[in-house]
Order: C-alpha cells, then structure tokens, then sequence
C-alpha cells in the first residue's frame, strides 16, 4: 500500500510540475470582428481554430475546452517559426460559439522560443512615426487570457502580443525575462488590458527596447477614452537599467498616471512621444537621469494634465526638441536650466502650451536650424529670447503666430541663415515700440539676408521715424504685409545710425574683438544675473578682451567711453 502510495504521490507531483512549466493561454476561436482581421498565413482560420503564433522546434501543444476537460488534443514535436494551426475539432451541436480553450505550451522534446502575434516594418527613423505597419501571424482577436507564463525562456517580446485587444492577464507567476532584450510592441493595442499585480516581479533588468510597450492606436489626433483603461501602479519598480529606448511607450493611454519617478533611465537615448496624449498624465520624473537622452520629441505632446518640474535634467546631449510640450496645456514650469547646446530642432516645442510662461534667455541654441512654430499659439508667453545665437537658424515661420502675449524686441538677433520667416509675428501682442526696434535692428545688420517673406504682420504696427529702415528691408526684397503706421516713436538712441561700435566674432570661444569705437577706456562683462564676471581698463592701442576663461553661456559686454557707454550681447562657445 506505502509503495502505492508513493507511486502516486510522485505521479502527482510530476504532474503539478508539469503542469507549472507550461505557458497556459485562453482562446475564444469562435469570435470574428467586422471587417475580419487577416493573418499572414496559407488560409484564414475557421471558427473552431486558431492560428497560434509561437516560435520554436519540438514543444508540445496541449489543448482542453474550458469547463469540459474531456475535449481535449495534444500536437507533439511542434516545429514552428511563424505560426501553427490548432484545430478545436467539430463546432458543437447548438453551441453559441462563445466557447473558450486552454491552450498549454511547454517545451516537450525541444525549445518554445517566443509568441509573436505580428511583425511590423522597419520604422524609418528619417520621418515622424505614428503607427506602425503590421503584419499579423496569430488570431489576435481570439486570444483572451494569459492564464500561467510557465517556465518558458523567453528570447523576444517584441510584438508577442500587438492588437490583442480583448487580452487580459490573470497569470501570479511571472514570465521568465532573462534573456530578452526586446519589449517593443509587447501590448501595442491591447486596449482592454488593465495589469495585474503579478507584473510588480518581472525581471526587466536587460530589456532595452520598451519603445511602443503599452501605446494605443493612434488616428489623427483621436485615441478611444474608453478603450485605454491601463493604468497599472504594478511597473513603477520595474528595473529600467538597461532601457535604451522608452520612445511611444504609454502614447495614447489617456488614464496612465502613474509615478515612475525612481526608474533609472541613465542609458535611454529616446524618450520621443513616451507620454504623448496621456491626459491625465501628471507626476514627478525630476529623479530622472536624462544625461544620455537624444531625443525627446513630442514626449509630452497633447499630457495636457502634466505640470511638473523638470529643470534638474541634464539635456546637454538632446538633439530632438520638436513639438516636446505641444498642446500640454497645464505645463508652466522652469526650464532655464537645461543645457540645449546640441538641440538642432526646436519645431513648435511649445506650440499651444498656453500656460507655459517661463525665462528662456539663457539657452544656448546655437545649433538649432529649424523654430518654426516654435512659440504658435502659446498664449502666454511673453518673455526676452534676446540673448539667443540665431546664426543658424533658417526657418522661423510662424514662430510667434498667435501668441498675443509676446512683446519682446528681438532686434539683435542675427538671422544670417535666415530662409523662410513667413507669419513669424501675425497676431502677437508686439506694440509699436517693440516691433519698431524689430524692424530698425534688422534693417541695420548688415548680416540680414535678402528676399524674406514675413508674411502677414497684421495687427502690428510701426514708428513713422523708422519708415525708412522698413522700406529698406523691402527694397532688399523682403515681403511684409498688413502691418500699418502707428503713433508711437523710436528716440534715437533706440534707431541705430550704422556707425556705432561693433563687436566679433560672437559666439567668441578666445577673444572678443570691437570696431568703430574710440577713446574706450574700460569694459565690465556681466552674466545672465547680472553678476561681474570680468572688468577691466584698456589701453589706448587694445581691441581685443580675453574672454577664454569664461564658461559657456551668455553674456554681457558693456564698452565705456568717454562719452558714452556701449552694450553687447555675446555667447561664450
């Protein structure tokens, strides 16, 4: 009897074993969507099959109808590396087609590598990227539970499990994440997945792709509200050490608010569109060590909630500063603080982020080539950009549109490069002093370039004293329309005559140079705060001031003469 008992005590054991090892699954084979979503296979499966999308040699395939064990199948020595059929046997007499199966994998005589749903094509990373292209190998709309991940070593996640939008996850254990480095598109449009608490295990030490993990579909500017509940509190201790790309990864999910403030994310390059359209998105990553980001394009476009602080990051290696805070209507924080010296595209950073309304002055934006709708509609901002190096920049169309609070001169900045500019200040609060020494400045630098159309200035208006320096921007081919005479007059101390003293080169990395001044007998330099960082006297043969010692930034250089005191502008580079 004990020898038995001992044998079926070990059969038993075997079996719950067995049983834990397996990646358990429940399908709905009957389900059809209107229109039918096509899988890349020999035929189209029918109402009593699935195509499985796994990826392996010789794993076994257990299947058995829920709530009717007895219906069961097995397929042994499975070699697979798109998908394989898994047939439910005869539809039931009167069934409604509602019927569910639990479809176990384990390894069997081989490997079970991976569950792969889809394929999408390479993304170009040339354009803006909004939905990827798919291909799909598996069901996607029959699947409906992962009930066990089993002991199966995963090699990839990339798209296991896209478009599997009725997909929830009960499983306790958690899958085995060893060996994958690649989590992009895992849950790409699984709308209806909410997370469970299990996931607070996973090991996601050596992913380094989350990019699209959990993003719903986007279509134009519409996500489904109610299609996107997740918001899951069970990943904010993921380990993100290895991440390298976090890019699109909640994008679109509208109710994701969740605080991921103690993620490391030392070594992500791109965090473009990671919390694009996550309206109730609002809480604290200034733990964040951004100091390998490149790319943060539209990373919070359309977070119309968020509002939090951010001027601790280090973005000295970002490039990509596109449409960063675009229509993220809430946010009004700091940002004096970031390093921009690489950022060479700053198109509609904060275009309709009608709250925001901070100094900017000190940025470094030297490399930038392209501000386009840079500030359009961002109702709020009203703040000096005097000190900015615009010497590459070639497009500043629409830069200021529809910001009727700015009223800032702008008449030092050098527009060299300068190609298109069209409605740069259409519909500003630019009053007629401000927008006259825009005009005058411009005109007076020699560096100005020809043949620009700034389009419609309308409702600006302009000192009857600088009528000239207008005209003489449109004798040299500039196109400026709607903009009227006004009341108000430039002193002229405000119109430049040409002949003052000039300053060179700027930026300056060694030497700051002058022209056309005399008797200059001292200079201060002053930075952003106002504070002295260098004086000195000058001797009657010196043009030059040593300015290498001086860290990069912006500055102010004020020449003393007799008679008058001069004023400067200049970047240390």
């Amino acid at each position: 009897m004990k020898k038995i008992f001992s044998i079926v005590l070990l059969v038993l054991t075997f079996q719950i074993f067995q049983a834990q090892n397996e990646f358990i699954t429940i399908w709905e084979p009957g389900f059809t969507t209107t229109p039918a979503i096509l899988v890349n296979a020999p035929y189209q499966a029918g109402i009593n099959q699935i195509w499985f999308p796994g990826i392996g040699e010789n794993y076994t395939i257990e299947w058995e109808e829920v709530g009717s064990p007895q219906n069961n199948g097995i397929m042994t020595n499975v070699t697979s590396t798109s998908q394989v059929l898994i047939d439910f046997g005869p539809v039931k007499e009167g069934g409604n087609g509602a019927t569910r199966y639990r479809v176990k994998v384990s390894n069997g005589n081989g490997i079970f590598r991976q569950i792969k749903f889809a394929s999408h094509l390479p993304l170009n990373q040339n354009i803006e990227v909004h939905v990827p292209i798919l291909q799909f190998y598996g069901n996607v709309e029959k699947i409906r539970e992962i009930e066990q991940w089993g002991n199966i070593s995963w090699e990839s996640m990339n798209c296991a499990f896209t478009n599997c939008q009725k997909l929830q996850i009960t499983a306790t254990d958690a899958p085995n994440l060893s060996m994958v480095t690649d989590a992009s598109l895992m849950f790409y449009r699984a709308f209806e997945l909410l997370g469970v608490s299990s996931m607070q295990n996973w090991d996601t030490s050596n992913i380094q792709n989350f990019s699209f993990m959990f993003a719903s579909h986007y279509n134009g500017l519409n996500f489904s509200v109610a299609a996107n509940p997740f918001n899951s509190p069970y990943i904010t201790n993921w380990d993100t050490s290895s991440a390298t790309n976090l890019s699109y990864m909640f994008t679109g999910k509208v109710f994701f608010n969740q605080n991921l403030n103690s993620w490391d994310v030392s070594n992500v390059q791109k965090m473009n569109w990671m919390f694009a359209f996550c309206t109730d998105y609002n809480q604290p990553l200034n733990n964040w060590n951004t100091a390998s980001v490149q790319d943060m394009h539209y990373m919070f476009g359309h977070a119309s909630a968020f509002n939090q602080s951010l001027n601790s990051w280090n973005t000295s290696q970002v490039i990509n500063l596109n449409r960063t805070f675009a229509y993220a209507t809430a946010f009004n924080q700091p940002l004096d603080s970031w390093d921009v010296g690489n950022a060479t595209k700053m198109t509609e950073t904060f275009t309709h982020a009608s709250s925001f309304n901070q100094p900017l002055n000190s940025w470094n934006v030297g490399k930038v080539t392209n501000m386009s709708g840079m500030f359009h509609s961002a109702s709020s901002f009203n703040q000096p950009l005097s000190l900015w190096d615009t010497t590459k920049v070639t497009t500043t169309w629409g830069m200021f549109e529809n910001d009727s609070s700015f009223n800032q001169s702008l008449e030092n900045w050098n527009l060299s490069a300068l190609l298109q500019a069209q409605n740069m200040f259409s519909n500003t609060g630019l009053d007629c002093i401000n927008y006259s020494k825009i005009l005058s400045g411009w005109a007076d630098n020699p560096a100005t370039p020809n043949s620009i159309n700034l389009g419609t200035a309308s409702p600006l208006m302009y000192a009857a004293n600088i009528a000239s320096k207008r005209n003489f921007l449109i004798n040299k081919g500039w196109t400026i329309n709607d903009d009227t005479m006004g009341t108000c007059v430039l002193s002229t101390e405000e119109i430049r005559t040409g002949t003052d003293f000039a300053i060179y080169p700027n930026p300056a990395s060694d030497y700051i140079y002058f022209k056309g001044g005399k008797n200059i007998d001292s200079y201060k330099i002053f930075d952003i705060s106002g504070r002295i960082v260098l004086q000195n006297n000058f001797s009657s043969d010196k043009n030059q001031i040593e300015v290498r010692t001086l860290p990069k930034g912006n500055y102010i250089l004020q020449l003393k003469a007799k008679d008058s005191v001069k004023t400067f502008k200049f970047i240390k580079k």
